[in-house]
């Protein structure tokens, strides 16, 4: 990889952040937090490009909600590649969110990096 992109997780459950931060930090991937999607869209706003693994249910601002947010400003949308987690039913729900991949939790580390494979080659 020419250049390791910097990966945001964003999901309220702070077991699942610290198993993808440990997961992503052996694979080579500067990693970052955020607990909900208010401080996702707050990081992402005055951050360079990145790769944002989104949860959909959150509190604060849920998963839709940052989507919704980040279509109002195709600007900062085309900034982020977005692969959104969450059980399988809220995935085909978000089927019209316009995300650049998607996965069901749970998964595995080979499934983490083939869906992170195509995003992170295009930031």
């Amino acid at each position: 990889m020419a250049h390791t992109p910097t990966i945001l997780i964003v999901d309220d459950d702070p077991a699942i952040r610290k198993m993808l931060v440990e997961m992503l930090s052996l694979e080579g991937y500067p990693t970052e937090t955020a607990t909900n999607g208010r401080e996702a869209l707050d990081h992402l706003a005055t951050s360079a490009p990145r790769v944002v693994l989104l949860d959909l249910l959150m509190p604060v601002v849920d998963g839709w909600g940052v989507m919704r947010e980040l279509e109002a400003n195709p600007a900062e949308r085309t900034k982020h590649k977005i692969i959104l987690l969450s059980a399988w039913a809220n995935l085909e729900k978000a089927q019209d969110l316009n995300a650049d991949g998607m996965l069901a939790k749970p998964f595995q580390l080979e499934q983490l990096l083939s869906a992170l494979a195509p995003v992170t080659a295009a930031v």
